[in-house]
C-alpha cells in the first residue's frame, strides 16, 4: 500500500526539515506518539536506530523500531518503521518554493503476514488521512512558533 501527501508551509526548508528530525516536538503533533528511544548511532542520523513509543488506548505502549536510511540536511529524510505487523519506508522530501516549503512524503506499507495486507487495503484511505491531520497539525505548531 502507498500513499503520498503534500503540504505547503510558510518557513523556509531548513525550519521545515529541523523541526520535522526534533523527536521531541512530535509528541506536539503526531496521534498518540510518546517519545524516543535512541539505540544506535546519532539520533535520526544515517544508519541511526531507535523505538518509537505510542501510547494505546488501553494504557499499554507500543514499541515501533526507526531505522534512518538518508537523511539529507533541509533536502531528504527517509526512514523504515518496523512492527511485528508491518514494515512501513517514509521519504520526506523539503522542496524550497522561494515563498516557503512544499514537503513531500511518500509513504509505503507492507503488512505481516499478507493476509493483513487485504485488511490494510480497507484502510488505507484512514490511514493517510491520519496521517494527513498529523502533518497538518504539525503545520499549525510552525505556524504558530512564528507568531
Amino acid at each position: 500500500m502507498k500513499f503520498r501527501i503534500k503540504i505547503k508551509f510558510a518557513q523556509s526548508p531548513s525550519e521545515v526539515y529541523q523541526q520535522m528530525c526534533s523527536t521531541n516536538l512530535m509528541v506536539k503533533w503526531e496521534t498518540n506518539f510518546h517519545g524516543y528511544q535512541p539505540t544506535k548511532g546519532q539520533k535520526r542520523k544515517i544508519k541511526s536506530e531507535g523505538f518509537r513509543i505510542y501510547n494505546e488506548p488501553d494504557g499499554s505502549q507500543t514499541k515501533i523500531k526507526e531505522y534512518i536510511i538518508d537523511n539529507q540536511r533541509n533536502k531528504l529524510l527517509s526512514y523504515q518503521l518496523t512492527h511485528q505487523n508491518f514494515m512501513s519506508f517514509v521519504e520526506c522530501k523539503f522542496l524550497d518554493q522561494g515563498d516557503g516549503t512544499v514537503m513531500i512524503e511518500d509513504t509505503e506499507i507492507k503488512f505481516r503476514p499478507a493476509i493483513l495486507g487485504l485488511i490494510g487495503l480497507f484502510l488505507k484511505g484512514k490511514m493517510r488521512r491520519q496521517r494527513e491531520e498529523d502533518l497538518n497539525q504539525f503545520k499549525q505548531l510552525l505556524n504558530s512558533k512564528m507568531t
